[in-house]
């Protein structure tokens, strides 16, 4: 059953990529805009803040699935050691929920989800 631990690998490569490129994209893309936001004249720091946590959390969940794709083609003659359930079912999950989402998004809108979106002016 080799072939499981390359087919997990791609799984957790796809994984990491969503997870690394879509945010960076949308940190770029807002970051500007997230740092003129104003409540009575006041900047609104903290949502730029919060905004680049949540981006530092999804480029520690890319690198955890960076080293998974590793670990699943260099354990894919060990069964026994095998691949943690959690990791598995969020990586699946997180995929085919994008994945999901970006196709209905193409599908109803004609243009590529998340890499579409622009600031307001």
């Amino acid at each position: 059953m080799a072939w499981k631990g390359f087919a997990w690998s791609f799984v957790f490569v796809l994984s990491g990529l969503i997870f690394s490129v879509i945010p960076t994209y949308l940190i770029v893309a807002f970051w500007q805009w997230l740092n003129s936001l104003t409540l009575n004249g006041e900047p609104i720091y903290t949502l730029s803040l919060f905004m680049l946590f949540l981006w530092i959390v999804c480029l520690l969940i890319a690198v955890i699935y960076f080293v998974a794709s590793v670990r699943a083609i260099v354990q894919r003659k060990n069964e026994d050691l095998g691949i943690p359930k959690g990791v598995k079912g969020f990586g699946v999950g997180a995929v085919l929920l994008i994945i999901t989402f970006m196709v209905l998004w193409y599908i109803f809108m004609n243009e590529i989800a998340f890499f579409a979106w622009r600031p307001p002016a």
